[in-house]
């Protein structure tokens, strides 16, 4: 078996020349998955009528049964869905919320996580309270006593937070947060969209109401493949955002057959699944939390900046370096300009009032990745300017 890091990228399907510190935004697969995944799509073209009649029914409760136990949670609550964003609202639309109920939710919350929200306020004017993080509100302690003070203070119905966040990228205490909403009767959310691969979930013993998770970012699946957990005694109450020819039929159908689509993306799930258990779930997570905590403390000794946050167990496999720089505008021109002269992808955004760029870390990366993307940024913030 090959090592991580660059002994493992010619594994992967990753353009030639390409330096990738960014697996986070859209993951990247396994050539064995790739081939796999070849092969279902053909047999799908191939007699759709059979797949999707005959085939997926069969196919669909055993895929769901592995990403369960992946999660270690009971099969009959893990549905299958495009992305997050189809999951979140199939949650947050099929809740009955009115201008009697408040959403909590943090401003790091993905945007996709705030627009719902919005179109809630705006079309059925549920309430909303956002509690506003500064980076020296970065710790986790703080946040929960942000929201258990909102939730003391106010009638929270649901409360939203990420199992990690995306920008700044933050481990977040998921545990704690659902023993708060628990203990002030508030409906929890956990948006897992950074999840599987990447942080180890039992949810069994986590027992949040709602939780959903992207498998192809770190579980090495393709685009798109979102895995839905719903508490038991919500099953009745769910129904998938998109209404098709299954509605009302349970949530098992309408999630399973929802319009005309590729059937056959599912079965990549246990392909992805199964080249993590090869590796070891346990060994991935640590090779890539350590890479990306040491990749990041070189960038930033290059760069001559600092990291956001100072907690190491507050970082999965992505950190957040602070950008030598304070025009915005400027620095999101030179992304472009790394990009297209140097073929690496620096993943940029602003946060209290300062520009970061956020480095991801997966098992083909090694430090020299990071000392190059360092290096050609930095060389480019320079000389643009």
């Amino acid at each position: 078996m090959k090592n991580f890091g660059k002994e493992l990228k010619d594994d992967f399907v990753i353009e030639s020349g390409y330096t990738c510190v960014n697996h986070s935004s859209f993951g990247y697969i396994p050539k064995c998955v790739l081939q796999s995944r070849i092969d279902n799509y053909r047999k799908f073209l191939e007699n759709p009528d059979s797949f999707a009649r005959y085939i997926i029914p069969k196919q669909s409760p055993i895929v769901r049964k592995t990403a369960a136990e992946f999660l270690n949670a009971n099969f009959n609550q893990c549905f299958f869905s495009n992305n997050s964003a189809e999951s979140m609202n199939s949650i947050i639309k099929n809740l009955g919320l009115t201008d009697k109920d408040t959403i909590l939710y943090l401003n790091i919350a993905y945007p996709m996580v705030k627009n719902v929200i919005k179109y809630m306020n705006t079309h059925f004017n549920v309430n909303t309270c956002m509690i506003d993080l500064k980076v020296e509100d970065l710790k986790k302690e703080i946040i929960l006593q942000y929201i258990e003070e909102n939730m003391k203070t106010k009638k929270i119905t649901v409360a939203i937070l990420d199992n990690i966040s995306s920008f700044p990228s933050l481990k977040l205490p998921i545990k704690e947060f659902v023993e708060l909403c628990k203990k002030y009767d508030v409906i929890s959310i956990i948006d897992g969209a950074h999840g599987a691969g990447i942080r180890e979930i039992n949810l069994k013993e986590l027992d949040p109401d709602f939780f959903f998770t992207n498998l192809n970012k770190w579980a090495f699946c393709p685009c798109s493949v979102n895995l839905l957990y719903v508490k038991e005694k919500y099953l009745n109450l769910i129904h998938n955002n998109t209404i098709s020819v299954f509605y009302g039929a349970g949530i098992e159908k309408e999630f399973e057959y929802y319009g005309t689509r590729d059937a056959s993306i599912i079965l990549s799930v246990i392909d992805g699944i199964n080249y993590i258990n090869s590796f070891g779930l346990k060994q991935i997570i640590e090779y890539c939390e350590n890479l990306a905590w040491e990749g990041s403390n070189l960038v930033a000794k290059i760069w001559q900046t600092e990291l956001l946050v100072q907690d190491q167990s507050m970082h999965s496999a992505m950190v957040n370096v602070l950008v030598p720089h304070k025009d915005h505008p400027y620095i999101m021109d030179c992304q472009k300009i790394c990009f297209e002269k140097y073929n690496v992808f620096i993943v940029l955004y602003e946060f209290d009032g300062r520009s970061w760029a956020r480095f991801s870390a997966s098992i083909y990366n090694c430090l020299e990745d990071y000392e190059y993307a360092a290096k050609q940024f930095l060389n480019v913030l320079k000389n643009e300017g």
